[in-house]
């Protein structure tokens, strides 16, 4: 299996055990557990993930995100392209500010957090009940209903907040040049064939990053997408950034 096999074989799993695993990682979960001073796994989570953004990137959005896995299984159905709507992009930093806010006011009025990584689990598995189906199936089809109005990964591009704090880290390791994971390119040898664009789930302008050997759009979850269908390997997943 070949890179890109194993990232959609990967994708394919998280969408599957998305019932078991949203529960840990829900942002609702997280600030209904700062609400009652409690914090849940999903805090617990988050705070894992965005460290591990410094030396990974924003590979949990590229391999592991069940969200985002949604999101490309339906375009590999319904072939969308990223509708591009001016100014909704700055609703996702708006949701970001509310969900960040809300987490540091709740754990500041909370004063003395308890750790329960089980809270609202009980024995440690999800509520099997009908709600909790019917919730879970609800965010199904709405992720579902904005890749066929908005295209492409159209959740993360216009609706997520999560990957504002994502956006925000990769500047900074970015910018600092801290080693981590990151593209890198060999301008010369490209042959403006665009099908690093055509692959690309976030709908970034590969070809022209490429010729610039400048991956620097912190919209990038370094899924390498367009590195495998590169003809002439120009684009490549790198640790060490070039002097």
């Amino acid at each position: 299996m070949n890179r890109l096999q194993i990232r959609t074989a990967i994708l394919f799993l998280s969408f599957l055990l998305m019932s078991v695993t949203f529960v840990y990682i829900s942002p609702l979960v997280m600030m209904m557990g700062l609400l009652q001073g409690v914090i849940a796994a999903a805090l617990i989570f988050w705070i894992v993930v965005f460290l591990l953004t410094f030396i990974l990137g924003r590979a949990f959005c590229g391999y592991l995100c069940p969200m985002g896995a949604e999101q490309e299984l339906f375009d590999k159905a319904v072939r969308t392209k990223l509708r591009r709507v001016p100014y909704l992009r700055y609703l996702k930093y708006l949701l970001a500010v509310l969900w960040v806010g809300g987490a540091i006011a709740l754990a500041a009025l909370a004063g003395n957090l308890a750790v329960k990584p089980l809270f609202g689990l009980g024995n440690g598995l999800p509520p099997w009940n009908a709600g909790a189906y019917l919730f879970l199936y609800g965010i199904t089809l709405g992720v579902f209903v904005l890749v066929l109005i908005f295209g492409r990964r159209g959740m993360c591009n216009y609706f997520c907040p999560m990957s504002v704090v994502f956006m925000a880290i990769t500047r900074i390791k970015d910018r600092v040049k801290i080693p981590s994971l990151h593209l890198e390119a060999t301008p010369e040898d490209c042959i403006r064939c665009k099908k690093c664009e055509a692959s690309c789930p976030m709908s970034l302008p590969v070809q022209e990053m490429a010729g610039n050997n400048a991956f620097l759009d912190p919209e990038c979850i370094v899924c390498g997408s367009c590195a495998d269908v590169c003809p002439k390997s120009v684009i490549r997943l790198a640790w060490f950034w070039k002097q």
